[in-house]
């Protein structure tokens, strides 16, 4: 008998010991909504209040979930759970919580463009209250326009990175390579200014070897999905492409501009490495660090992986400059990207969940951020940090975030995705005639007339 009780206790044991799984994973192993109660989920065994995250696990994302979230809450007591989830999952997982008016996740870390989505649908909380006039001035005009949805504030900007051109300085300034240029077209070799430029620069490095190495001219994301998409509307922008009318509801593509900046975009894909329609984030990042190109059109926040000495053969080689313009004299205009901290409406600890977020974007903490890694600033003070500004790269004399001027710079005449609900959507429905154009299976102008009647044709489902 006594075995028996034995074995119905450790039964028992096991039987609590799932239930706690489940509830602290928030629902079952397939992201289905929690069935606890607002309580269960938010508060600890001592009745204080405790949060839960969800944030992107690149770098601001880890620096949130092993330092900061840690940091607040041995300053306030209040314990704030972090999960790290890709991206599309992100999405995916807040689109099925809110749908279900779900309060198991307080805080979300968002790609801007899923603020018209989100808050129009009525789904994120104002943060207005918790970010004053006053504070707001310290912000990127920009990184607070694209926050904003019907003139609410519904995300504070956790970290901006414009896409910047990278150009290898070793091979730039080097006195036999700058000769070579020179007899072969006749021009200096120096950051390029312009697009023509830029492609004579990469046409000229395509496959040569230097110091025993093969070079490409450049790589940039070129994968079907957004990767391509993002890439490409850097060119769209900076040849003064539209890709709709005022109101969202007419593609726009098709156009001079539209045609002239994507022509552009196409035929500098013979001069990235082999399999450039499936290069991702993380492989324009490797090539970087492999020295395997000589520029590259990145997001700015990336530049932190060319510098760490365990994984990159090239630190201290890049340098960094605007994305060529269309023109001489005429700006470019780079894709932004970044990432808020929004709170769900249905959150049972609201005000909480506002505190912690603003806190993470105080100055402080906004180079704080930076300093461990966690992407670019996105407050103007921080760009005068002697923190940031004077830091060099362990074991050289380059300056860590050298970037960061060029960043401000970007901030200036960058522009967003196109800032509307169905955003998300469109990015999907024109990739592929994008793809389509770069493998050569369509003209530029068919693809672009095929993606303004598959994006029209969308809008109206």
């Amino acid at each position: 008998m006594g075995r028996k009780r034995a074995r119905n206790a450790l039964t028992l044991i096991a039987c609590l010991a799932l239930v706690m799984f489940v509830a602290a994973c928030g629902g079952s192993s397939n992201d289905s909504p929690s069935t606890s109660t607002p309580a269960q989920a938010n508060t600890s065994g001592g009745g204080k209040v405790e949060l839960n995250a969800i944030f992107l696990p690149a770098t601001w994302g880890t620096v949130v979930k092993d330092t900061l979230a840690p940091q607040y809450e041995k300053e306030t007591g209040v314990k704030v759970n972090v999960q790290l989830i890709a991206r599309d999952a992100i999405h995916e997982k807040m689109a099925t919580l809110f749908a279900a008016k779900d309060s198991s996740f307080d805080i979300f870390n968002l790609d801007y463009n899923w603020i018209p989505e989100f808050a129009g649908a009525g789904h994120l909380a104002d943060m207005g209250d918790v970010v004053p006039a006053a504070d707001r001035q310290d912000f990127f005009p920009l990184s607070l326009k694209v926050a904003t949805w019907n003139e609410k504030l519904y995300g504070i900007p956790q970290t901006v990175h414009p896409a910047l051109l990278w150009y290898r300085r070793d091979l730039y300034q080097d006195p036999k390579i700058m000769a070579q240029y020179k007899q072969s077209t006749g021009d200096e070799l120096k950051a390029p200014a312009t697009m023509d430029e830029w492609r004579k620069q990469v046409e000229f490095f395509n496959g040569k070897t230097f110091n025993g190495k093969k070079v490409y001219g450049w790589v940039a994301q070129a994968q079907k999905g957004f990767a391509n998409v993002h890439t490409w509307l850097n060119f769209l922008y900076t040849y003064g492409g539209k890709p709709f009318n005022a109101d969202f509801t007419q593609s726009t593509l098709n156009t001079p501009q539209g045609q002239q900046a994507t022509a552009m975009w196409a035929g500098m894909s013979k001069f990235m490495p082999p399999g450039a329609n499936s290069v991702t984030y993380d492989l324009v990042t490797a090539a970087a660090q492999q020295g395997q190109v000589a520029t590259a059109l990145h997001w700015s926040w990336g530049a932190f992986a060319v510098d760490d000495p365990k994984s990159s053969k090239t630190v201290g080689d890049w340098a960094y400059t605007q994305v060529p313009s269309a023109s001489a004299g005429q700006p470019s205009h780079p894709h932004l990207a970044e990432w808020v901290i929004s709170v769900s409406n249905y959150s049972k600890h609201q005000a909480e969940a506002k505190k912690f977020a603003a806190w993470l974007e105080t100055k402080k903490n906004d180079v704080v951020q930076a300093s461990l890694g966690g992407g670019d600033p996105v407050r103007l003070s921080s760009y005068d940090s002697p923190t940031l500004m004077d830091e060099k790269v362990k074991g050289t004399d380059q300056l860590r975030f050298r970037r960061l001027p060029e960043v401000k710079k970007a901030m200036e005449t960058a522009q967003p995705r196109p800032f509307f609900p169905l955003e998300e959507r469109w990015e999907q429905v024109v990739s592929t005639p994008l793809q389509s154009i770069s493998l050569g299976r369509s003209s530029v102008e068919e693809g672009l007339k095929q993606a303004d009647q598959d994006v029209d044709s969308s809008l109206n489902r």
